[in-house]
């Protein structure tokens, strides 16, 4: 809930206005900027201290293997809610971190890092200069058998859902070990896994840099209630099949799943080439308190694909893949497929985000170096979704061919920046803007509500820094060297636009009702 001022809140309204009527789009977030050498692969808001406020630690590689360095930087936030220009103190990253997460589950004061190891987890201080970390051992180690070459990304390692205490979730090869805080295991999962081994034949046209790759996907984990009891179970999906693990009633799990659920969704012929894929999305859509399935399945190849949407609603614990209670499908694109409460009303809505690869369009690519993406809302009802869409919307992303990656950050429906509790668009423009697209009830991302001008490239997240309730902005481009990470504030302008906005609204309704409609509303006119 946002913190609200206390006394004196007439004096405070009447500044807020004269703020409002002097803000200007530009001013919609105040921006601190960080300089960092080498390439920043990671940032991340937390409470680090344990003092209450919001502070930011950066993950930055410098030089390459053999004189490779990785440095975690701590700026803590001070009582004035500034940032120091440089690190309040600076940690080196074990060599063999593979992803990490942020928690409080160490004996210290603030949230620490939790870094997945070959070994299995660590929890690492942040709060001062003082070298402090536990270690983990887990039997059989974990997936992460040494750094990832190129970076270091979150992960979802600790899970506050399947236990009364947050479990620390260890993935290794086919299996899931959960700890305690402290370090104990609770459970083990048999999720299962798929491998692709990659051997260069002999006499081959193309030189690789070694003779034996191994490629390994691990399965999507989700929680909630599959079977109706009441207690939170965890689900792992592949490409080919789905594992339910029911939670008992005394809260513990068996190593071998429950039910087993065969996916036959990919064709022998994207078996073999290695394309299409399916993905798996557990949501309770419907409200009934069960996990419901949404099934995405991509068919064929970048120019030739084929997306289906499959929904599947939860009949007593049961997912039948035969009938589903709604299809989409997309021909000569590849779609993305999200469960997302766009109007804030704590009803999901389905996001359908499509991109067409055909030959006018790649064509099109080349001349103008923008992707075209046209999304689409759907609205839940007789418990499926609309087949007509309730919104579509179509948005240009400027891409790079030396690169081959967006310009800015990848635009996304994650925040809510006015507060009104509805999901907003935010885009980067060309790596060089924040342009924000304003959720409504009626009608959402119907137009650009405003745009401020920083750079953008890379990566956004959203984090509440100066605990006002309003979220705020981390941007940083683990892709480039000697950029800076930038953290922009939300200075409330776009909630007083909404407010205004509003106001307006309830004014106009006024104005156009009958005397006796007005009377009755309250209004002396």
């Amino acid at each position: 809930m946002r913190r609200r001022r206390g006394a004196g809140w007439m004096i405070g309204f009447c500044v807020a206005m004269t703020m409002a009527s002097s803000l200007r789009a530009e001013d919609m977030f105040r921006v601190q900027r960080f300089e960092h050498t080498g390439r920043t692969v990671a940032a991340r808001g937390g409470d680090f201290d344990g003092d209450g406020r919001s502070d930011l630690a950066t993950v930055t590689i410098t030089g390459a293997p053999h004189a490779e360095v990785r440095s975690v930087h701590v700026f803590l936030q001070g009582a004035d809610g500034t940032f120091p220009a440089q690190p309040n103190h600076v940690h080196s990253l074990p060599l063999d971190a593979g992803v990490y997460d942020v928690a409080d589950l160490a004996p210290w004061p603030g949230e620490e890092l939790v870094v997945l190891r070959s070994s299995g987890v660590s929890l690492i201080s942040l709060a001062s200069a003082e070298d402090r970390r536990i270690d983990y051992p887990v039997e059989g180690g974990s997936v992460a058998t040494t750094r990832d070459e190129r970076g270091f990304e979150p992960f979802g390692l600790v899970n506050r859902e399947l236990a009364d205490e947050p479990w620390i979730v260890v993935p290794q090869f086919g299996r899931v070990v959960a700890l305690s805080p402290s370090g104990e295991v609770r459970a083990r999962f048999d999720v299962g896994q798929r491998s692709n081994y990659y051997v260069m034949p002999p006499g081959g046209l193309v030189s690789t840099e070694s003779n034996f790759q191994l490629f390994i996907d691990l399965p999507k984990l989700a929680t909630g209630d599959v079977d109706g009891d009441g207690r939170v179970d965890l689900v792992a999906a592949t490409r080919h099949e789905i594992r339910v693990f029911l939670r008992h009633e005394d809260g513990s799990f068996d190593e071998a799943p429950s039910r087993t659920l065969p996916l036959a969704f990919i064709s022998a012929r994207d078996h073999i080439r290695g394309t299409g894929g399916v993905a798996c999305d557990f949501r309770d859509y419907d409200g009934d308190g069960r996990l419901d399935l949404l099934i995405s399945h991509v068919e064929g190849s970048l120019n030739e694909s084929h997306t289906t949407t499959h929904v599947f609603h939860n009949d007593a614990g049961h997912w039948n893949l035969a009938e589903p209670v709604a299809m989409f499908e997309s021909d000569g694109s590849l779609a993305s497929d999200r469960l997302v409460d766009v109007e804030g009303d704590g009803t999901l809505e389905l996001l359908r985000i499509r991109m067409e690869f055909g030959l006018l369009e790649l064509v099109e690519l080349l001349l103008t170096s923008e992707i075209d993406a046209e999304f689409a809302i759907h609205r839940i009802v007789d418990g499926g979704f609309e087949k007509k869409p309730w919104l579509e919307r179509s948005l240009g992303i400027p891409f790079s061919l030396e690169t081959f990656r967006a310009e800015g950050f990848i635009p996304t429906i994650r925040g809510d920046l006015d507060d009104d509790g509805h999901a907003d668009l935010v885009t980067s423009g060309s790596g060089d803007e924040i342009e924000v697209y304003l959720g409504s009830a009626s009608s959402p991302f119907s137009r650009r509500t405003a745009r401020q001008k920083m750079s953008t490239a890379g990566v956004i997240d959203f984090h509440d820094f100066d605990g006002d309730g309003l979220q705020d902005l981390l941007i940083y481009d683990p892709h480039h060297f000697d950029t800076e990470v930038s953290v922009a504030i939300n200075t409330g302008w776009l909630e007083e636009k909404t407010k205004g906005s509003r106001a307006r609204r309830q004014r106009g309704a006024a104005l156009s009702a009958s005397p006796e409609e007005a009377s009755s509303d309250g209004d002396s006119r």
